[in-house]
């Protein structure tokens, strides 16, 4: 969405001062004040958040009115990640939807686990990377460890006839 000349013009100091992509709204504007106040590293953990959401006891009510529980979490980690970068701090996350690292015996699939990944969408990978070739590798054994559990879920479970 791009903004017009105009438009641009007449913004006043104070709303030029915020990026378009971070804007803060009232409701958030004392959890950004908290995040700030922190003097840390490293993102904000789940139990503090909620050790101070439970301290402010308005604050909470009035974000869990409109936002979940999820949300609430993942927004203001979010929020803390982008502070910090901004602060020049290194910073390590570990999302949720990231792909686990998993032991395996050899050296090069040690490797290729510590590999994040965004997301699942192996499709959009190159076919001739070897990551790619060790999540396909992987998807055949869980599908055919699918396919022994429904033969002996099948054989546990007679067919009833009706």
């Amino acid at each position: 969405m791009r903004m017009d000349p105009k438009a641009v013009s007449s913004l006043t100091e104070n709303e030029s001062a915020f990026d378009h992509r971070f804007q803060r709204t009232d409701q958030w504007m004392p959890v950004y004040s908290w995040l700030e106040s922190l003097d840390t590293d490293e993102v904000v953990k789940s139990k503090d958040i909620l050790h101070w959401l439970t301290e402010n006891a308005e604050i909470r009510e009035q974000l869990s009115s409109r936002h979940s529980r999820y949300h609430l979490m993942h927004y203001i980690k979010k929020c803390h990640v982008k502070l910090l970068k901004r602060k020049g701090k290194k910073v390590l996350t570990l999302s949720s939807s990231s792909c686990s690292t998993q032991m395996h015996e050899s050296k090069e699939e040690k490797q290729l686990s510590m590999i994040q990944c965004a997301g699942s969408n192996v499709s959009s990978l190159p076919k001739d990377i070897e990551i790619y070739k060790a999540k396909q590798e992987e998807a055949v054994r869980k599908y055919e460890i699918l396919l022994e559990f429904e033969k002996q879920l099948l054989a546990a479970f007679p067919k009833v006839k009706t």
